[in-house]
């Protein structure tokens, strides 16, 4: 252990560093403790040992040496003899006080209650004149608040002017374009008329087309009928095709047994 100027290189110089990484050792382990990493018992165990020998070296750290204050307070000494500390209050009382001095000047300046009154009643008439010109700027404002509201009311009634010379020439028009708008209205009336005698004719001829429709379908109803009579004639004619065909055989063999039976007679 080596000393410098009274400090002592281990615990004033090394020991804050070796505290500080200390630290940063243990809380690495406990950080691969948390995780569970790999190795986290041996970094678990390096981080509390490092800690554990650095608690036992704080152990014989000596005690912090307190400055000797007696040395540049000498009364905080124990055996200190000497006169007290005189408070500040006390040097003051042994002069005059404010007051009194206050008082010797307003006698040598001739100052009397009655100049005191006269200042007072001074004052009080100078606040009520600085009231009075609060009136008369108040007053001020107003009139001017009135001017500007006339302004705005007279804008308001030019514009009321205007809105209502607009309306007149509007009414104007429309009064010139109510012939035009009759005309247009007896326009739509005929063409109204037109479309209902159109609709008519066109009602009509729906009709006619319903009716030739209806025509249509029952004309291909009975053909379809006739048709399905012809597919059964047809069929009955391939039956009585065949019975010819039989019959015709039956005969060539009733006509060869006839003629046999007449080759025999003969014979």
């Amino acid at each position: 252990m080596s000393k410098a100027k009274g400090r002592s290189f281990l615990y004033d110089v090394l020991m804050p560093k070796v505290y500080g990484l200390g630290a940063a050792v243990v809380i690495i382990g406990a950080l691969f403790k948390i995780q569970h990493w790999e190795g986290a018992d041996l970094m678990l165990i390096i981080g509390l040992s490092t800690e554990a020998v650095i608690f036992a070296l704080s152990a014989f750290q000596p005690n912090h040496a307190e400055p000797d204050w007696a040395r540049v307070y000498p009364q905080l000494a124990d055996d200190y003899a000497g006169e007290g500390l005189v408070p500040a209050n006390a040097a003051l009382s042994a002069g005059p006080s404010v007051t009194g001095k206050l008082d010797e000047m307003m006698r040598n300046a001739d100052i009397t209650p009655e100049t005191i009154n006269r200042l007072g009643l001074g004052l009080n008439r100078l606040s009520e004149t600085a009231a009075s010109m609060s009136d008369m700027s108040q007053a001020t404002a107003a009139t001017e608040e009135y001017a500007v509201r006339v302004r705005t009311a007279s804008d308001q009634l030019d514009k009321i002017n205007v809105a209502y010379a607009s309306t007149a020439d509007a009414i104007s028009k429309m009064a010139v374009s109510s012939a035009d708008a009759q005309e247009y209205h007896n326009q739509v009336q005929g063409m109204t008329r037109n479309l209902g005698a159109l609709n008519a004719v066109y009602e009509m001829e729906l009709q006619d087309a319903n009716n030739h429709l209806k025509a249509m379908n029952k004309f291909y109803g009975n053909l379809s009928m006739a048709m399905e009579n012809l597919t059964d004639a047809s069929k009955d004619t391939e039956q009585f095709k065949q019975e010819v065909g039989r019959l015709t055989q039956n005969l060539h063999s009733l006509n060869t047994v006839y003629g046999n039976m007449l080759t025999a007679m003969k014979g």
